[in-house]
C-alpha cells in the first residue's frame, strides 16, 4: 500500500517533467541564402552544437531539424563562405522559421587547415602557406583520370609534368623545386586519411623488352593514379620544410594531405552521376608531304646501292603517291571514355556514413589502350559517447591499364612513334586481307603489328584501411586533455604482362623470337601514431600541447620472369626456349617517430608555434640515429589590434616560418651490396664495387618563409604572397676514386641546392548578385635552383649523351640546366628545363540562376625541352618543315639541321593551355515535382581542349623518363597528349 502511495505521489512529478520536454521541444524550418545574391544554397549542413544532431540543405535551401531544448546554437558550414552560429529559440512556439545568410568566403579565412600530426588551425591564424583545395575545384569543372592531373595548374608553386598522354595519366609533381639530385625521393608524400600511401612506380620490364634501357622509360603511371578524385573531400598540400616538418624525414619533397569524404547527420543522401566521353589528339604535327625531289636528296649517293635505293623508293612512290598519314593512322582515333559513380551518405548524431563506387572505363588515341578502375569506398563515423569517437575509412580499387608502346627504343622497334618517324607516306605497311604483316623496310618493326598484337599490361588490386579513435580524458571550463590514435594501412598487388609475339619482323632477327616478361608485386604499408592534445586557456592566452609517436614499416616483394623462345601464340613461361629470373627485389624498411608541438594563440592577435621532430630509419646509413626536424612558426594578425581602423580591410596577416625536413632514400642507394658469383662452379658472394662514406648522412632540407595574407572589402579580394628559400643538404652523389682501389664509386654528402621562389595567389569576387556572381584567381609562381656546394667534380647528367643534350651538375648552376656539344673550348649551354615562371587563371561564374561556368587556362614560360622526337623525324624525312628552305640556302630544313646539334633540338616550351572548362546547368525545381528527386544537373565540359604554343612537338609537357628528378623534359615520341569532352549528368535523391 505504500509503494502504491509513493507511486501516486511521483507520477504527478514525472508527467510534469515529461510535459516540460515535450514543451521544450521545436521544430526548425530554416532556408539558408547567399547574402549578396539572396540565392539558395544546396548542400549547407547544420548542426546543433550541444547535440550534435544536423541535417542539410536541399535544392532551395531548405532544411529541417528538431531540436530538444528551448534554445540552442547551430553551426552553419559551407565551402566557400564564413562559417555562421545561429542562436535559435522557441519561445513558446513549437515551429520556428528561420532565413540565415551566409557570406563568402574567397580568402577562406574560416577553414581549417592540418597544422601537425594531431591538431588543425583555422586559415586565419595560419603561418604557413599551406595551398588548399576543395572537391569542386578538383573535380567540378570536368572528369580526372588521375590526382595529379586533377591538381594540375590550381596551386601555386606545384610544378606537374605529365610522362605522357597514355591513358591512366602518369607525372612528375614537383613542390617548390628540385628536392633531391637521384638518390632521394623526389615525388612528395602522400597522405590519405592518415595512410601513408604507397606511390611508387613498379617497373614492368617494358623497357628491356622494347629496347629502351631502363626502367625509368617503363611509362608507367605512379600509384596515386589508382585511387579516384572523386572520393576527396580536400586536398592541402605542405609545399616546403617549413610547413612539412612534423613529417620529418619523408617530407624534403613536400606533403600532399588528402580527406575523403565524410557523412553528415541528416536525411540519407543519394548521389548518382553519369559521364560519357570522347578523346582524341591534342595536336598532331602534320607529318611532311614526301616527292620525287625530296627521294632524290634523302636517296642520293653515288654508289650503286644508293642510286638502287633511290629507284626503288621512286617506283613506289609513283605508284602510290602519298598514300597514309602514319601520324593520323596511328594516334588519330577517338576513344571512348565512360565514368559512373553512385554515393550515399547520411546518419544519425551517433553514426555517419559515406559509400561510394565507382566504374570509370577510357580508351585512348591509339588503338588496343586504355585505362580501367573500379573502386568501393566506405567511410564510417560514431560517437561511443560524449567523450569517445572512432573512425574508419575503407577503400578497395582495382586498376587494368594498357598504355601500349610509345617513347624510346634501342633497335627493336618497340616504339609506335620512333617506327613511323621514319617511314615515309608512300609505303603501304597494312595486313593484307589474310591479316599478314609486311616487313617494314624502313625501320625495325611494323608499326601496325606492334599496335596491334604486342602486350603492355599492367593490373593493380588495392585495399586502404584506416582506423582513428579520439578520447576526451580530461576536460573543465578552460582546458581539456585527449588522447588520439590512428592506423592506416595499404596493400598493392600487381601483376603485368609485356610480350612481343614469335612472328614480329624485329624477333625473326633473335635466337630466341617470343619475348615475354611476367611481373609480379606485393606491397604493404603500415604506419600507426598515437598522440596526447593538451588544451588550456589562460587570461587570453591559448595553449595547445601535444606529444605522439609515429612508427611506419614497409614491404615489398618484387619478380620479373622473362622468357624467350616462345612457341606460336604462347605466353607461358614453361612454353619458352630460356627461361630466366629477369629481377627480384625484396624491400622491408621501419621507421620510428617522436614529435613534441607546442601552438600559443594570444586571442588571434599573434600566433607561435614551436615543435620538433625526432625519426630513425632503416633507410638510413646510421639506422639507430635519431635525426632532429625543428619547425618554428609565428603570424600576426593586425586587424585584430586595437589600432587597427582601416575598415575596408579585414585581414592583414604578416608570417613567418622555418623548417627542417628530411629525403627518404632510394632503398639500396645507402648501403654496400654482396653480389651472386659463380666460384668454381658453387654460388658464392662477393662485395661490390660500389661502396659508402661510413659518415654518410641522410639528405635534409631547411627553409625560411615569409609571407602575408589579406582580406579586403567584406572578403571580396584576397591575397596571399609567400617568399621562401629552400636548401637542400648533403645530396648523396657517387664520388669516383682511382681504379688502382678496386671501388669504382663511393656514396657521399657532396652537394648543397638551393632553391628561391615566390607565389602569389590574388582572389576576388568582383560581381555578386542575383543574376550574376563571378569569382575569379590568379596565380604566379617562379623558382630559381643553384647548386651552391659540389665536393666532386661537375658532370652531364640525364638524355642520351652531350651530343643530344644534357643537364648539368656544377656549382653555382641550376641541377636543370642543358648542355650539350660542340664544346670547345667548353660545353654550350642550350637552356634550361626549369619555367621562368607559371601563372593560373581560373573563372566560375554562375548567372541566371540555374548556370555554372568555370575554366582554367595556364600558362608556363621560358623551359626548355629536349626535343628528340624532331631530331628522329629529321633523320625519317618526316619533320613538318623538312622540305622548306627557312634560310633560304638551297639546303630544306631536313638536312640543314644536321644530325648531332643540340642547338636544332632543344626548343622553347613555353605554352597557354586551357586546362580545364566546365558549363552545368541545374533543372529548376517545379520541373522535377512528383519525381522524387531533388535536384538534377546537366552538364558539357572539357580538358586540354586548346593549346598554344611554338613548341615543335606534340606537348611541351613531356618527360621520357617518368619521375626523375632532374631528367624531366626530355622528350621521345611520347604517347600524344589528348583532348577529353565530357557530357554530363547528375542525379540527387
Amino acid at each position: 500500500m505504500k509503494k502504491y502511495y509513493k507511486a501516486t505521489l511521483l507520477l504527478p512529478l514525472f508527467l510534469l517533467f515529461f510535459s516540460s520536454n515535450v514543451y521544450s521541444q521545436f521544430t526548425v524550418n530554416g532556408t539558408v541564402i547567399d547574402s549578396e545574391s539572396d540565392e539558395p544554397l544546396f548542400g549547407v549542413t547544420v548542426v546543433d552544437t550541444e547535440t550534435g544532431d544536423g541535417a542539410a540543405t536541399d535544392i532551395n535551401g531548405q532544411f529541417t531539424l528538431d531540436l530538444p531544448a528551448e534554445s540552442a546554437t547551430l553551426r552553419v558550414t559551407y565551402i566557400g563562405y564564413l562559417t555562421k552560429n545561429v542562436e535559435v529559440a522557441s519561445n513558446g512556439n513549437s515551429i520556428v522559421d528561420l532565413v540565415i545568410e551566409l557570406s563568402p568566403d574567397i580568402s577562406r579565412l574560416d577553414e581549417v587547415v592540418v597544422t601537425g600530426l594531431a591538431s588543425t588551425v583555422k586559415r586565419s591564424n595560419l603561418a604557413n602557406a599551406v595551398s588548399t583545395i576543395s572537391a569542386e575545384e578538383l573535380t567540378g569543372a570536368t572528369v580526372s583520370e588521375s590526382i595529379d592531373g586533377a591538381l594540375s595548374g590550381k596551386l601555386p608553386g606545384v610544378n606537374i609534368v605529365a610522362s605522357g598522354g597514355a591513358p591512366g595519366g602518369g607525372s612528375n609533381v614537383q613542390l617548390r623545386g628540385i628536392s633531391t639530385l637521384g638518390a632521394g625521393s623526389s615525388q612528395p608524400l602522400y597522405v590519405i586519411d592518415g595512410i601513408y600511401v604507397d606511390n611508387s612506380v613498379i617497373s614492368t620490364g617494358r623497357s628491356s623488352v622494347s629496347g629502351a634501357g631502363g626502367a625509368s622509360q617503363d611509362g608507367v603511371a605512379s600509384r596515386i593514379s589508382d585511387l579516384n578524385p572523386d572520393d576527396i573531400e580536400s586536398i592541402e598540400v605542405l609545399k616546403g620544410p617549413s610547413a612539412a616538418a612534423i613529417y620529418g624525414s619523408r617530407a624534403n619533397a613536400g606533403v600532399i594531405i588528402i580527406t575523403t569524404k565524410k557523412g553528415k547527420a541528416g536525411e540519407t543522401r543519394v548521389s548518382i552521376r553519369q559521364d560519357v566521353g570522347f578523346t582524341s589528339s591534342l595536336n598532331l604535327l602534320g607529318f611532311d608531304q614526301w616527292s620525287e625531289n625530296k627521294i632524290n636528296l634523302i636517296y642520293s649517293g653515288t654508289s650503286p646501292e644508293a642510286v638502287a635505293r633511290r629507284n626503288q623508293e621512286l617506283a613506289k612512290f609513283r605508284q602510290n603517291g602519298n598514300l597514309l598519314d602514319y601520324e593520323e593512322e596511328m594516334y588519330g582515333e577517338t576513344g571512348l571514355l565512360t565514368n559512373t559513380q553512385i554515393s550515399a551518405s547520411g546518419g544519425s548524431d551517433k553514426t555517419q556514413f559515406y559509400i561510394s563506387a565507382g566504374l570509370q572505363d577510357e580508351e585512348g588515341i591509339i588503338q588496343n589502350t586504355g585505362f580501367k578502375r573500379n573502386n568501393i569506398r566506405l567511410n564510417l563515423d560514431h560517437s561511443i559517447n560524449s567523450n569517445i569517437s572512432v573512425s574508419s575509412t575503407s577503400n578497395f580499387v582495382r586498376t587494368d591499364s594498357d598504355r601500349g608502346f610509345t617513347g624510346n627504343q634501342n633497335g627493336t622497334g618497340g616504339s609506335i612513334g620512333y617506327n613511323i618517324a621514319y617511314v615515309p607516306s608512300y609505303a603501304d605497311l597494312r595486313p593484307d586481307a589474310n591479316g599478314i604483316y609486311p616487313d617494314n623496310p624502313y625501320f625495325a618493326e611494323n608499326p601496325y603489328a606492334l599496335r596491334d598484337h604486342a602486350v603492355n599490361n599492367q593490373i593493380v588490386n588495392r585495399f586502404l584501411q584506416s582506423l582513428r579513435l579520439e578520447a576526451q580524458l580530461y576536460s573543465d571550463a578552460n582546458s581539456f586533455l585527449s588522447f588520439n590514435t590512428q592506423v592506416g594501412f595499404d596493400y598493392l598487388n600487381a601483376n603485368s604482362e609485356v610480350y612481343f609475339p614469335e612472328w614480329f619482323q624485329s624477333q625473326q632477327a633473335s635466337a630466341t623470337p617470343g619475348d615475354v616478361i611476367h611481373g609480379k608485386q606485393d606491397n604493404f604499408n603500415l604506419n600507426l601514431q598515437a598522440f596526447l592534445v593538451h588544451n588550456i586557456d589562460l587570461e587570453g592566452l591559448n595553449f595547445s600541447t601535444q606529444l605522439g609517436y609515429t612508427r611506419i614499416y614497409e614491404e615489398s616483394n618484387r619478380l620479373l620472369n622473362r622468357g624467350r623462345g616462345l612457341a606460336p601464340g604462347q605466353t607461358n613461361l614453361n612454353q619458352a626456349q630460356v627461361q630466366s629470373v629477369f629481377g627480384q627485389t625484396f624491400q622491408e624498411v621501419s621507421e620510428i617517430g617522436l614529435v613534441a608541438q607546442e601552438e600559443i594563440n594570444w586571442e588571434d592577435k599573434l600566433i607561435g608555434t614551436v615543435g620538433v621532430r625526432f625519426d630513425k630509419s632503416t633507410l638510413n646509413a646510421m639506422q639507430n640515429e635519431f635525426y632532429a626536424f625543428p619547425k618554428a612558426s609565428l603570424a600576426a594578425n593586425l586587424t585584430s589590434f586595437d589600432f587597427w581602423n582601416i575598415d575596408q580591410i579585414d585581414q592583414l596577416k604578416l608570417r613567418t616560418a622555418y623548417g627542417e625536413t628530411g629525403g627518404k632514400a632510394s632503398f639500396g642507394s645507402t648501403f654496400e651490396a654482396l653480389t651472386g658469383v659463380n666460384i668454381g662452379g658453387s654460388l658464392g658472394s662477393v662485395i661490390s664495387t660500389r661502396d659508402i662514406d661510413p659518415n654518410l648522412r641522410p639528405e635534409t632540407a631547411s627553409e625560411i618563409e615569409f609571407g602575408a595574407d589579406i582580406s579586403a572589402f567584406q572578403g571580396k579580394i584576397g591575397l596571399e604572397a609567400t617568399y621562401y628559400i629552400k636548401e637542400v643538404r648533403d645530396l648523396i652523389l657517387d664520388q669516383n676514386p682511382p681504379a688502382s682501389t678496386g671501388i669504382t664509386q663511393i656514396a657521399t654528402n657532396a652537394a648543397d641546392l638551393e632553391n628561391k621562389g615566390i607565389e602569389l595567389s590574388l582572389t576576388a569576387s568582383p560581381v555578386r548578385n542575383a543574376n550574376l556572381s563571378w569569382v575569379t584567381k590568379v596565380l604566379y609562381w617562379k623558382n630559381d635552383s643553384e647548386i651552391t656546394r659540389l665536393d666532386i667534380p661537375s658532370d652531364e647528367t640525364g638524355g642520351f649523351g652531350l651530343s643530344l643534350g644534357q643537364y648539368l651538375i656544377r656549382e653555382g648552376f641550376s641541377p636543370t640546366t642543358i648542355v650539350g656539344n660542340p664544346q670547345d673550348p667548353g660545353l654550350t649551354f642550350y637552356g634550361d628545363a626549369q619555367p621562368d615562371y607559371q601563372m593560373s587563371w581560373y573563372n566560375e561564374l554562375n548567372f541566371l540562376a540555374n548556370f555554372e561556368f568555370s575554366f582554367l587556362f595556364q600558362y608556363s614560360k621560358g623551359a626548355d625541352n629536349i626535343d628528340l622526337t624532331r631530331f628522329l623525324l629529321d633523320g625519317g624525312g618526316n619533320t613538318p618543315d623538312w622540305s622548306e628552305d627557312s634560310d633560304g640556302d638551297g639546303t630544306p630544313n631536313g638536312l640543314d639541321r644536321g644530325p648531332f646539334n643540340p642547338s636544332r633540338f632543344v626548343d622553347d616550351a613555353t605554352y597557354l593551355k586551357l586546362r580545364e572548362v566546365g558549363l552545368y546547368y541545374t533543372v529548376p525545381t517545379n520541373l522535377v515535382e512528383g519525381l522524387n528527386i531533388q535536384r538534377i544537373r546537366l552538364g558539357v565540359s572539357g580538358k586540354n581542349l586548346l593549346l598554344f604554343s611554338d613548341y615543335n612537338s606534340y606537348d611541351p609537357e613531356v618527360s621520357n623518363f617518368g619521375a626523375q628528378p632532374v631528367a624531366q623534359s626530355v622528350e621521345v615520341t611520347p604517347y600524344p597528349s589528348s583532348r577529353r569532352v565530357f557530357f554530363h549528368i547528375n542525379l540527387d535523391f
